[in-house]
């Protein structure tokens, strides 16, 4: 009886004993291991901290606002033609297509600005007639360059200085092909991924042409996709 009562106290003794044993040798074996955990972590930072420099805003040809883009325009246009019958009021509206190229990569690091080249083809159903003498406008073609500044990733004003021909004719006078000088102002918004929308205003001194002397102004609402 005495013995089994021995046992039993051995028994009770050595089962704490052993199971501090093993939780201190579960507790030097983590501690053994976390600085291979703490080693680690280093290079986790290193790999987030280069992932977030791949994601930083890069204004290169992939941006909206760089690389070729096409387009179409509708507005209204008034043109002001001394005539020797009298004063002209071509009035009406206009529209046509564009085609451009955006520079932004090759100015903005080099003088800090933007900037597009761009070509357009238009009509137009403006028309006046005075004394017996009646003019309209047909269509127009015309280039230009477009330096500018970007206030944001999406927000792109700009000034026009280009080039245009327009076509007027007029049953007394005759067809008349016209040579202009644009000078204007505009603004993008590129709002749906790639697709821009602006708005334009041009004034357009042309030359005088067998006693026909206009003057033209246009505001010009577009849309357009940018590659």
């Amino acid at each position: 009886m005495k013995k089994t009562i021995v046992s039993l106290f051995l028994c009770m003794a050595i089962t704490p004993a052993a199971q501090a044993q093993d939780k201190y040798a579960n507790t030097y074996n983590s501690q053994q291991s976390s600085p291979t955990r703490s080693q680690a972590a280093p290079s986790q930072t290193g790999t987030y901290g280069s992932t977030s420099s791949t994601t930083m805003y890069d204004d290169s040809s992939s941006s909206p606002l760089t690389g070729a883009y096409l387009g179409a325009y509708g507005g209204y246009g008034w043109t002001d033609a001394d005539t020797t019958a009298g004063n002209l009021e071509v009035d009406g509206a206009d529209y046509g297509v564009f085609l451009g190229y955006k520079l932004d990569e090759y100015l903005q690091d080099k003088i800090g600005i933007t900037g597009a080249v761009e070509a357009h083809l238009g009509w137009s159903g403006a028309d006046d007639s005075i004394a017996g003498t009646s003019v309209e406008k047909e269509h127009e073609w015309g280039v230009d360059f477009r330096p500018g500044i970007s206030i944001s990733k999406m927000l792109n004003p700009y000034a026009i200085i280009g080039y245009r021909r327009a076509s007027f004719d007029s049953p007394t006078l005759g067809d008349q092909d016209f040579d202009g000088f644009d000078l204007g102002i505009g603004t993008e918004l590129v709002t749906w991924d790639r697709v821009g929308m602006r708005l334009d205003y041009v004034h357009t001194w042309y030359g005088e042409e067998n006693g026909i002397d206009p003057d033209e102004n246009d505001i010009r609402l577009g849309l357009s996709y940018h590659w």
